[in-house]
């Protein structure tokens, strides 16, 4: 069964998600981030519901970034600044308890509620 859980995103990595551009969220193996399961409902900033499509663990965040596009990580920023930026967040004492690559896809509202109601 999916669960929902409340992710905040800062920007502008958020508005790159909501242009389609940027699909793999990193996170590191916090406990609550260690709970999630591919199918899992991501509310981003309480707003923006996402599923999460995989769940990909890395030891480091090299190992990361050698599987991993990193234009889908951070669309913003060149290549070549993606580490540095993922070290700026989450240091060698938070990178060791994993580094967590959530590829996630918007949940289009239904329409089909909508006509159904409005047929009934």
């Amino acid at each position: 069964m999916s669960r929902t859980k409340v992710l905040w995103v800062r920007e502008p990595a958020l508005q790159a998600i909501l242009s389609g551009r940027k699909r793999v969220e990193v996170r590191v193996g916090y406990p609550n981030i260690r709970r999630l399961q591919r199918g899992d409902v991501l509310l981003l900033n309480e707003r923006y519901p996402y599923r999460i499509r995989d769940i990909r663990v890395y030891p480091s965040h090299e190992a990361l970034l050698a599987h991993e596009d990193p234009h889908t990580i951070a669309p913003h920023l060149r290549p070549e600044e993606v580490l540095p930026a993922l070290r700026a967040l989450y240091p060698p004492e938070k990178e060791a308890l994993g580094v967590y690559a959530l590829e996630i896809e918007p949940i289009e509202p239904s329409t089909n509620s909508q006509t159904d109601e409005a047929t009934q």
